[in-house]
């Protein structure tokens, strides 16, 4: 029985974000399948989370300034994977620990599985804004660099993941492999109040305030409602400012996070999915709100250009005035908007159902 590490920062118990919930669904299906010992390492683990089928590990500081890079967690995780001794490491969000556990690979003879998460991932560091967080921040990011460099095998969501990888670090992936989803088990609905959804985590990279002028300056169309989920910001003060801001945009409502169950629910009733984030990976609400033949709208991020492709949505290429247009037009034309939506629904089912998963476990089983 082949042993298999994942290691993220995070485990899925700690954050509910995309990179998660898909290391997620890969675990259960190993653990699922009998023919894998599996270890989960990461940092961020809930206290009360119990793992069944697997064993999950903890490792780092979570307080203090050894919270604030991964890279100090070197000695901690070096020393755990040589006690598991997995034969393939599966590691997915881009950090230090990327780095590490190429080094690791290298030196006991196991394989890396390297999941592109993020564009970012394989973008060089760039300093927009100078903080006291920067060198570690830059360091982590030199820690990745080597692990993109000695990965044995190396997986991307997207073409464009590939040409960034070839472009600034000289690799082609060994494998693209989609994000992938169950297929909803909700009642798709659409009888109800026009709704417009936006769902993230509230950062800056995911530009809440685009979402909130877009339901400011819809506020001569009373019958439709836009509606928010995702985590508080980290900073009170910035959250403070934020739900300050709320109070006058009476037709948006703000729900904080929910478990994604209730996520699919409220996607299964919507009519719109708006993403305003600067950069992404392959955005799970992307598919799930295509699932749930939802159109979506996105601000800058189109991967590998399927909105339009597949015409299963639109991508406003950073004019924030023509995403109001777009979303304005589609919100008036129900014929268009459901037409977007079946399309989108059959794309998903086709690409990104949980048969993309066996890819993955075909290169873990030839590792």
């Amino acid at each position: 029985m082949k042993k298999i590490a994942i290691l993220l920062p995070f485990h899925w118990s700690a954050i509910q974000g995309g990179a998660e919930y898909q290391a997620r669904l890969i675990c259960q299906h190993l653990v699922a399948s009998g023919r894998f010992e599996v270890h989960w390492i990461s940092r961020h683990i809930h206290p009360d989370f119990q793992a069944q089928g697997y064993t999950t590990h903890q490792i780092g500081k979570r307080h203090g300034l050894r919270a604030k890079a991964f890279f100090f967690d070197h000695m901690a995780l070096s020393r755990l994977l040589r006690e598991i001794h997995p034969d393939v490491i599966y590691q997915r969000v881009g950090s230090a620990y990327t780095g590490i556990a190429a080094r690791h690979a290298m030196q006991n003879g196991c394989r890396l599985i390297w999941h592109v998460a993020s564009d970012m991932d394989v973008t060089p560091f760039n300093v927009e804004e100078w903080r006291p967080s920067t060198p570690l921040k830059y360091i982590d990011k030199r820690h990745l660099e080597y692990g993109v460099r000695h990965a044995s095998d190396i997986v991307v969501q997207t073409h464009d993941q590939n040409r960034l990888l070839g472009e600034h670090y000289g690799r082609q992936a060994t494998t693209l492999i989609r994000n992938l989803h169950p297929l909803p088990a909700e009642i798709i609905d659409k009888s109800g109040s026009l709704t417009v959804l936006w769902i993230s985590n509230l950062k800056p990279n995911k530009q809440p305030e685009v979402f909130m002028r877009l339901a400011r300056a819809c506020l001569d169309m009373p019958w439709v409602q836009f509606v928010m989920i995702g985590e508080p910001w980290l900073d009170a003060a910035q959250q403070r400012t934020f739900e300050h801001a709320l109070a006058d945009i009476p037709n948006l409502t703000y729900l904080g996070k929910l478990p994604i169950e209730e996520v699919n629910a409220l996607l299964a009733r919507s009519h719109l999915f708006i993403n305003t984030s600067l950069v992404e990976g392959f955005a799970n609400t992307f598919i799930q709100a295509w699932m749930r033949q939802v159109p979506v709208l996105s601000l800058n991020v189109d991967p590998d250009g399927l909105l339009a492709q597949e015409g299963i949505g639109f991508c406003a290429r950073g004019d924030e005035a023509a995403l109001m247009q777009t979303m304005r037009g589609l919100l008036a034309d129900a014929s268009q908007r459901e037409q977007i939506g079946q399309r989108a629904q059959a794309y998903a089912e086709a690409h990104h159902s949980e048969r993309n998963i066996q890819a993955l476990i075909d290169m873990i089983e030839k590792a």
